[in-house]
């Protein structure tokens, strides 16, 4: 397989340390993503590019660092920023509503369930999707929350920074369970109706019961954790990295899971530089980019390389498969547009 550069989209030459959002979304040609113009401006845009055409249109500014491209769901966009916001955007620019949440820096990571949409702010809250009032306001847990939102039928979890594993009851925010005081947890994946996956930072894997909280087993991981896991059956793939800040190698690695809890490693492919992106997956092909600047692929049954890496222009967040092309959103690089030959 091999990848040639079709075209580069740049919003503006000069910028300071741009940074793009760690998610995006894509409907039909059009790729949604939120650039932050710099580390000292703090002011941050969310883009609407047209993938087929190049246009750019800018739907929502802030003057503060925005993470994420939002949730979008009939025409709306629901999305937090460094602010201590909330909001509620149509496609056209205009605001739905904003709801101001704290006078610190709100979680990218949120969740949308029914007419409720789940936010924090060194608190957990609850807002009417549709008018943008909390509904209710749980602060048991006051530390940072950059795990992302996950819920079930009655139920939401999450994770602090240096603090708990939790589960509030999704209607009322009444606390069910809470595991630990020192944990550090950057993702929780619900694997059943009784367990839960959960990613410690600092490079281990706790399988939890999901109902009552009891720590079920702890697996060693082979690097920090900050990126979301990707399950295909009954594989998961992840990356990480050697060190918090200034990583200098990673891994991606698969692992196989069994009902027994065991995670039996399948192939992990070392890289020189923390792993930045999730593992996508394109028919038997996993792509994947680090913070060395390039991007990968390997397969994704065995590991094996099937093309050389090829450089990014930037620090690669994420990566979009779309009609035999790949689009890299990236720090400094932005999008570029790659045909796969």
């Amino acid at each position: 397989m091999k990848l040639k550069t079709s075209w580069t989209y740049n919003y503006k030459k000069g910028l300071k340390d741009p940074m793009v959002s760690n998610d995006y979304y894509m409907e039909d040609d059009k790729i949604y993503f939120t650039l932050s113009l710099g580390l000292r401006s703090f002011d941050s845009v969310l883009l609407e590019l047209n993938v087929r055409t190049q246009e750019v249109r800018v739907v929502f500014e802030e003057n503060h660092v925005v993470r994420t491209a939002g949730i979008h769901e009939n025409g709306k966009i629901y999305l937090t920023t460094f602010k201590g916001m909330a909001y509620c955007v149509n496609l056209d620019g205009s605001i739905c509503w904003a709801t101001e949440l704290g006078s610190k820096n709100a979680s990218f990571k949120m969740a949308l369930d029914g007419d409720r949409f789940y936010v924090s702010d060194y608190a957990v809250f609850c807002l009417d999707k549709n008018t943008g009032k909390i509904l209710w306001k749980n602060q048991t847990y006051q530390k940072k929350n950059n795990c992302n939102i996950v819920y079930d039928d009655k139920n939401i979890y999450g994770g602090e920074l240096d603090g708990s594993i939790f589960c509030l009851d999704k209607m009322s925010g009444e606390v069910r369970w809470a595991y630990g005081k020192d944990e550090w947890i950057s993702n929780i994946a619900l694997l059943d109706y009784n367990r839960m996956l959960v990613e410690h930072i600092h490079g281990k894997f706790y399988i939890m019961d999901s109902q009552n909280g009891e720590l079920i087993c702890t697996r060693e991981a082979k690097g920090k954790l900050y990126n979301e896991a990707v399950f295909e059956k009954n594989r998961m793939y992840i990356g990480d990295a050697d060190a918090v800040m200034d990583s200098k190698a990673g891994n991606m690695t698969c692992y196989e899971m069994t009902s027994q809890n065991d995670l039996t490693e399948i192939f992990s492919v070392y890289v020189g530089g923390g792993v930045s992106t999730k593992a996508v997956i394109d028919g038997d092909r996993l792509f994947f980019a680090a913070e060395d600047n390039y991007l990968y692929c390997v397969d994704k049954n065995t590991g094996e390389e099937l093309m050389p890496k090829k450089k990014t222009k930037g620090i690669c967040r994420n990566i979009v498969v779309h009609e035999k092309r790949l689009f890299l959103l990236s720090d400094k690089g932005q999008v570029e547009c790659l045909e796969i030959l």
